[in-house]
């Protein structure tokens, strides 16, 4: 494995800076420093807007009025969304033909560009999407298992790749969390709000229950009763409404405008603390994915551009796993925005051939993705924040990358065919 060579301090400042802080900081277009270029990338990207999820918004019966209709099924990829995805593969293209890996007129060569998504229709069509907007009318394959079918680098536990003891995660959440208690520091603010959007008369259930984490009826799995599971998916679908562009009387029936949305998003984030971003789930959530991302980044072969298509959970997984916390605008801390995610980029010096990483976070703002506003390659509204890259430290090389991956991993076993 190759070792970075010797480097001034100050361009390591330049070149990584170590942010251990929950909002990360806009740069411009960011090229690699004189001697560095960028060849390779992976981009692990949430999905684009959707339609609501059944169910999801657990707080409906406690609102004054029924929530409004969607025309797009429950769970799919909205045509909005299709296009807000495109705006945010629009500035990649860009951004990669600057760098030299996306050629900048005719098609990229076949396996230059690989695209796998989850098995999910929302994860396909995104997928599409994006391809589409990085590659504009080339045939740019997108990969995934049959529609349906559990893939283990997105869903690791559905598809009973990863070992699980319901009772063992319940009591390590609780240990980690105080039974729950953990989840409302801080969310006076943002269960006030909710309430007042809900419309929710006094006492309202969100502001009087407590969190319980215990394993679920089958056995399988979590449950989560409480404030946190009322409000969190709640949270999402007022955050749906206004990014799919509703009109504000339908957005929280008129009472939630973009800083209500951004109030209230923490309470979705928090749902990741039991599920994702906890000690006992985020290897188990987001290591098969991780190891993958490792491996992409450090074999002798790979695409030069590598896009994983999957969800929020997916994403606050792996954040957990590198050790990095984010906040972007218009959401909550380490609330994963819709369409947007982690970009890996591997930096090679000209002259060695020795590797450096650098991560950040591409993400539209709501408003953004609600009114289609193209995304600016630099200044005000440019999508791209610098995260650090964590446990990994400000030297971080794609082999110590890979090295801490296995680490935080160590417990799970290989999965056949996914850490190739």
């Amino acid at each position: 494995m190759l070792r970075p060579a010797p480097i001034a301090l100050s361009l390591l400042a330049a070149l990584l800076p170590a942010m251990a802080v929950a909002r990360p900081a806009a740069h411009h277009s960011a090229p690699a420093p004189s001697g560095y270029r960028v060849d390779r990338v992976v981009l692990l990207i949430r999905h684009g807007i959707r339609a609501p999820l059944d169910g999801e918004a657990a707080a409906a019966p406690l609102a004054d009025q029924p929530f409004p209709q969607w025309d797009t099924p429950p769970s799919q990829l909205t045509p909005h969304g299709a296009q807000a995805l495109a705006l945010v593969a629009g500035y990649t293209r860009t951004r990669l033909i600057g760098q030299g890996l996306l050629p900048a007129r005719g098609c990229p060569l076949p396996g230059h560009v690989a695209l796998w998504t989850n098995s999910k229709s929302r994860t396909i069509a995104s997928g599409q999407a994006l391809a589409q907007g990085l590659a504009p009318g080339c045939p740019l394959p997108v990969d995934h298992r049959p529609e349906g079918i559990a893939d283990p680098l997105f869903d690791a536990l559905e598809a009973q790749a990863v070992p699980f003891d319901a009772p063992a995660a319940a009591a390590s959440i609780n240990a980690q969390l105080n039974g729950g208690a953990a989840l409302m520091a801080g969310m006076d603010k943002a269960v006030a709000t909710m309430t007042r959007v809900l419309g929710c008369h006094r006492p309202c259930p969100i502001a009087t229950l407590p969190n319980r984490i215990v394993p679920s009826a089958d056995g399988k799995g979590l449950s989560l009763t409480g404030p946190i599971d009322l409000a969190s998916g709640t949270a999402q679908v007022f955050l749906l409404q206004y990014a799919q562009g509703m009109p504000l009387s339908q957005v929280g029936w008129g009472r939630a405008n973009a800083a209500d949305i951004a109030t209230m998003s923490p309470l979705h984030a928090r749902l990741f603390d039991v599920f994702a971003r906890s000690a006992y789930m985020a290897p188990r959530v987001g290591g098969l994915i991780a190891r993958r991302i490792a491996t992409t980044l450090t074999v002798r072969e790979a695409p030069d551009v590598t896009v994983l298509v999957g969800h929020d959970n997916t994403i606050a997984a792996v954040t957990a796993l590198i050790g990095t916390q984010f906040q972007l605008p218009g959401y909550g801390r380490n609330d994963p925005p819709i369409g947007g995610g982690l970009l890996f980029e591997r930096l090679t010096e000209r002259h060695t051939g020795r590797h450096l990483l650098r991560l950040s976070y591409l993400a539209q703002t709501p408003d953004q993705a609600r009114q289609l506003r193209p995304l600016p390659q630099t200044g005000t509204g440019q999508p791209l924040h610098r995260l650090s890259l964590g446990r990994c430290g400000t030297t971080c090389t794609p082999a110590r990358f890979a090295a801490l991956i296995a680490r935080q991993t160590a417990a799970l076993p290989p999965a056949p065919g996914m850490d190739r």
